[in-house]
């Protein structure tokens, strides 16, 4: 009997912290973001300098947001802000920052960015690029290789 009372001590017990944590929060915003962290503690919830609310895995960084918002931006991210000041693209992010991906058309993954990413789409698009990258920097060598061996051909004649 005592065993089956154990859940029903717990749940009260959880209710009895959030009623605590209700009264010592400073505004409700910060209830809420107490509650997230108590229900979610594997997750981090940021924002988009449009307001827009995310939600990554903990231990995600800069270039998990970027390739979150599109594969693109996550292609051509070369910096990041967040809450408004310059941060390296590994930085872990907290719940209730604001990130902000700054992109270059010159900007391109690096393999780097394998060591410190965490989501599977990052990942997953980041070696993408990087095979696609190697495809064609070997497409081009093996072109200029071919053209050097026929000029050669040309001139032996």
């Amino acid at each position: 009997q005592d065993n089956a009372n154990i859940p029903q001590m717990r749940a009260r017990e959880w209710v009895q912290g959030l009623l605590e944590m209700q009264q010592t929060a400073g505004n409700s915003l910060e209830f809420i973001e107490s509650v997230k962290v108590d229900l979610f503690p594997d997750e981090v919830y940021v924002f988009t300098p449009k307001g827009a609310i995310m939600e990554l895995p903990k231990g995600a960084c800069a270039v998990d947001f970027a390739y979150a918002v599109h594969s693109d931006v996550g292609n051509r991210c070369v910096a990041c802000r967040i809450n408004r000041q310059l941060a390296p693209l590994s930085e872990p992010l907290e719940s209730g920052v604001t990130v902000e991906i700054v992109t270059s058309p010159a900007g391109r993954p690096t393999p780097s960015w394998l060591n410190f990413a965490v989501t599977a789409r990052a990942r997953s698009q980041i070696r993408h690029f990087l095979k696609q990258q190697h495809r064609e920097e070997s497409v081009t060598l093996g072109r200029k290789l071919l053209e050097k061996a026929l000029a050669a051909l040309q001139t032996d004649t």
